[in-house]
Parts: structure tokens; sequence; C-alpha cells
């Protein structure tokens, strides 16, 4: 009998990818953490959406420009295969219109499937 593979928890991808990003000699004190998720009551909610809380935004920003972007925003998704469903959710969808919003004034914005993913996304920004 084998042992079936754990998957990574999104909060663990995103916290390894924090922890590259924080040795990163380019990079350590060039990005910061969106707090866009988590539950919060109703008056809370209402009080965050007051003070500047918008639906899709991605996880994490990147903001060190290139020569083609003002910046990355990164959408930190786990390493795992995702069901069509999934990816029609509002949350899933707003996401993607977020992504398209800020492409559109020039920055780039990508999801990643892991940290591993996430860390090859950068490289390649870096890059652009």
């Amino acid at each position: 009998m084998t042992a079936k593979a754990v998957i990574p928890s999104e909060n663990q991808e995103q916290k390894a990818l924090v922890k590259w990003l924080t040795f990163h000699p380019m990079l350590k004190n060039y990005f910061c953490k969106i707090d866009n998720e988590g539950k919060r009551t109703q008056v809370q909610g209402w009080n965050a959406k007051l003070m500047g809380l918008r639906s899709g935004v991605s996880d994490l920003f990147i903001y060190y420009p290139t020569g083609i972007y003002h910046g990355l925003w990164l959408e930190v998704k786990r390493a795992m295969k995702y069901p069509p469903s999934a990816r029609k959710s509002d949350t899933w969808i707003a996401q993607e219109m977020f992504h398209k919003y800020v492409k559109s004034v020039g920055y780039s914005a990508n999801f990643c499937y892991g940290w591993e993913d996430g860390k090859d996304i950068i490289e390649r920004y870096l890059h652009s």
C-alpha cells in the first residue's frame, strides 16, 4: 500500500513562495501580500470595502518594474488540477477580471499553481 501524496494548502504554497522572495537579492524589499481573503462578519466586510477591499485582487504584488511592466500581480493557487467548475466560480472569474484590468494598464498578472510555479513566473517576469 502506497501513501497518498499530500498536496500543500494554498496557504502553505504562498508561505513557501514568500520565504523564497524574502531571500531573493533583487526582490526581498519589493513585494507585499494583499489581505483580501478570510471570513469576516457583515460589519467587518462592509468596513473593509469602505477601506478599499476589492473582489478578485491577487494575493501578492511585486512592485519591481521591468523594461516592459510596472509590476507583477500574482494569484497563488494550490499545485493541483482544478475542475472546470472551480474556474467558473465567482471568485475565480473576479480574479481573471482583475488580471484583465491591471494588464490593460501595463502590469503583468498571473495565476501560479504552487510556489515553484510562482518562482518560475517571477524569474521570467524579471527577464521581461
